[in-house]
């Protein structure tokens, strides 16, 4: 009589192979995330540095991006659309929470222009980092990112 299927020996073969390929794979990925979590820090920096650039623009006054260390927080205020004052725009984003990482930076804010320039005197260093892995953003002058 022929039987079709795998036995229980070939199944577990399988699964000690697979859990073996595993556990060499896993340190690497899990460095690979905590890179990229770095990484996608420093890119919404630079996502709210085109914000700030634009919001000034499109509402034709001053737009400020704050930068935040202490609290690892990030965010933007312009003008407001209705009347007079100062709004939040978007989101205050907290990198702590969000990413898991912190920030050390040697500026407060970048200042931009009706124009969608940024008024600085110095760029601006920041230093991203979670479990000692750094990543590190410069903001020119006239507010551009470098990585």
């Amino acid at each position: 009589m022929s039987r079709s299927g795998f036995t229980l020996i070939e199944l577990l073969i399988v699964i000690v192979i697979i859990s073996a390929l595993l556990t060499l794979a896993m340190p690497k990925v899990k460095t690979y995330v905590l890179h990229e979590t770095v990484r996608s820090a420093r890119r919404e920096v630079t996502t709210h540095l085109a914000r700030g650039r634009a919001t000034a623009v499109f509402r034709g006054c001053r737009a400020v991006l704050h930068l935040e260390p202490a609290t690892s927080r990030v965010w933007i205020t312009a003008c407001s659309t209705q009347g007079t004052g100062i709004d939040t725009v978007g989101s205050v984003d907290d990198f702590q929470s969000h990413f898991g990482v912190a920030f050390t930076s040697d500026g407060d804010s970048v200042l931009f222009t009706p124009q969608g320039v940024a008024l600085a005197s110095a760029s601006i260093s920041m230093t991203f980092s979670k479990n000692g892995w750094t990543e590190s953003l410069a903001i020119t002058p006239v507010g551009r990112p470098v990585w």
